[in-house]
């Protein structure tokens, strides 16, 4: 594994152990009102949406750049990330650019949301699950990629 990449993919693998826990905790119960009332079930929430976040963060700030650095399909790492989405995308390790951007504006919603509004939290409680779906794909697909071209 390229020297770069282990501690990249190590440390994601520990937010996805940590996230997947909330997730399947998340996933067996019926999200209400009355449910986020109880301050346990907004520990699991919170602890869910902060490693969804980190994750992404992780993913868009690091381990994409440096694995195409890795992979000798850029130079630097300096790249604009709509390059790097776009080579992403073209060695189909990424579904789509769109994909990405949806997965990112899912985070942002969470990041800016205002707990107080119950309604709006319980709806992007909803996006992040169905968001979290989609980048533990994605992140398999990556993961999978860096082993089959050996930089990992």
């Amino acid at each position: 594994m390229s020297t770069a990449l282990k501690p990249i993919f190590e440390s994601l693998e520990g937010l996805f152990n940590s996230c997947e826990i909330d997730y399947v905790l998340l996933k067996e119960q019926t999200l209400n009102e009355a449910w986020l009332k109880d301050y346990s079930n907004q520990r699991i929430v919170n602890s869910f949406l902060f490693n969804y976040i980190k994750i992404q963060d992780k993913l868009g700030a690091g381990l994409f750049r440096k694995l195409l650095f890795s992979l000798r399909e850029i130079n630097n790492e300096n790249q604009p990330m709509i390059d790097i989405l776009n080579l992403l995308e073209k060695l189909e390790i990424i579904p789509s650019v769109a994909v990405w951007d949806k997965l990112r504006e899912i985070r942002n919603v969470i990041a800016h949301e205002y707990p107080s509004e119950i309604e709006e939290r319980l709806e992007n409680i909803a996006l992040a699950l169905s968001g979290y779906e989609q980048i533990k794909l994605l992140f398999a697909n990556l993961k999978q990629y860096a082993q089959l071209k050996q930089v990992m």
